[in-house]
């Protein structure tokens, strides 16, 4: 005796590649019933809604029907009756959707108080004209998509080829080119402004606002062009992955940011940069203290590769499952992920470890080259110039000898000591703050003067 059961399994994410998707799950319930399963792929047809024209209702009045000899007076009621309806003013506060038709046939046969013949209604977005072809709303939102994404990444291209030299330029310049193609055909696929020919205008004024504004129009850097990026990236991955699974979007983007900032908050948190920072230059922790605003900085700067690194790995995530790159439950995408995400945090977390030793750096080289002084995380050294209030043998300098006709890079008072920063001998220098007074530098190295 044989049984025949009909299964339907579903499949969610893009259309392409949706068979692969498909053979995944039809094994996996196989695999699961161990019953034998015969997989039959069908497509369905585009079940999204048609998007009809928006339309406000407004009331008729007395000059669009006012009769009598043309003349003056009756041309200006007609044109102000004309202006008062386009901009509002007749509006009776109630919008339909549909056809030009079917919206008179609603804005006048649904009201409470029942059928008024001087009612209009004119188009809120530009779709109510003869002759507009009406896309579904799906396939208009994948066209929009399709095109402007495009678009970006040809703006990013643009903005790095702008930085980069020989060979790299080219490639940049050359991939930024090749972006405009598949925008291109899609605005051409499914015209977004009505005919060709408009769609062609409309396609070649977005395409150069883009590369306008990645010129320099906009002032774009590099850094600010990746990190606009990964912002969409992540957005898109976000977006995707909330088609499939509502729950993984509270844990892929919102958690990851509630737990930063709570670790970010904890003390201990807050002061390891600096602690590094001052042990980098000699200082102690009381020398180096900030406000808690600056040490919750520092502990974001701290913890923000880990938040990068899993923002990142659930953004590809998303789109890799969205297009039926990933297996579900899959063994092979799961320990790739966690390979990745563990080489990220490693690399990240050197490179933000080693940022005090960094800032240090460049606090020496200031001091050695007499500019300004960069800050790190609210610890800002100022020049200053130091002038002695007691005998030069009563002078308790700890660190070297103190030059009055030398600027030196203050840290600001700790401990009733002005802590300063020796140069030649390469460690902080300390005064009582009781036996100098301290004057302004002006501009960066200037050399004091009694």
């Amino acid at each position: 005796m044989s049984e025949f059961r009909w299964v339907e399994i579903p499949v969610t994410g893009s259309t392409w590649r949706a068979d692969r998707e498909a053979a995944w799950r039809v094994t996996e319930l196989s695999k699961e019933a161990q019953v034998v399963v015969y997989g039959r792929l069908f497509r369905r047809d585009e079940t999204d809604r048609l998007m009809e024209p928006e339309w406000q209702v407004y009331a008729e009045g007395r000059a669009a029907g006012t009769t009598g000899r043309r003349g003056p007076a009756r041309w200006l009621r007609e044109a102000g009756h004309w202006i008062a309806a386009r901009s509002g003013l007749l509006d009776v506060h109630i919008r339909v959707h549909g056809s030009t038709d079917a919206a008179l046939h609603l804005a006048r046969h649904l009201r409470a108080d029942g059928p008024r013949a001087d009612l209009r209604v004119r188009p809120l977005d530009g779709r109510g004209r003869t002759g507009t072809v009406q896309h579904r709303e799906d396939a208009l939102n994948r066209a929009l998509a399709l095109f402007l994404s495009p678009l970006f990444v040809m703006a990013l291209f643009v903005t790095l080829a702008q930085h980069a030299r020989g060979a790299t330029a080219a490639v940049c310049w050359f991939l930024a080119l090749v972006c405009t193609v598949p925008a291109w055909w899609t605005a051409l696929a499914l015209p977004l402004a009505g005919t060709p020919l408009r769609c062609l205008a409309a396609s070649a004024a977005a395409t150069a606002a883009m590369a306008g504004y990645a010129l320099g129009f906009g002032g774009q850097h590099p850094g600010e062009a990746l990190t606009t990026a990964g912002i969409a990236f992540y957005a898109a991955g976000l977006i995707l992955l909330a088609r499939r699974w509502r729950w993984q979007v509270l844990i892929a983007g919102v958690l990851p940011l509630i737990a930063t900032l709570l670790v970010a908050a904890l003390p201990l948190t807050g002061r390891i940069l600096h602690d590094a920072y001052a042990d980098e230059l000699g200082l102690t922790p009381q020398e180096t203290a900030v406000s808690g605003v600056w040490q919750i900085a520092a502990a974001v700067k701290l913890l923000w590769p880990t938040l990068g690194a899993v923002l990142f790995i659930a953004a590809a995530w998303g789109i890799l499952r969205y297009f039926h790159f990933i297996r579900p439950r899959g063994v092979f995408a799961a320990t790739v992920a966690a390979l990745a995400l563990v080489l990220a945090l490693s690399e990240s977390a050197g490179w933000t470890l080693s940022s005090p030793a960094r800032a240090a750096d460049r606090l020496k080289q200031a001091a050695d080259h007499r500019t300004s002084a960069p800050p790190y995380f609210g610890i800002a050294a100022e020049w200053i110039c130091v002038r002695p209030t007691v005998r030069a043998r009563a002078l308790n300098e700890q660190g070297g000898t103190l030059s009055p006709s030398s600027a030196y890079l203050s840290f600001g008072v700790a401990d009733g000591n002005v802590v300063l920063w020796n140069p030649s001998a390469d460690q902080p220098l300390r005064v009582p703050a009781g036996q100098v007074r301290l004057l302004p530098a002006g501009r960066p190295g200037r050399t004091c003067t009694s």
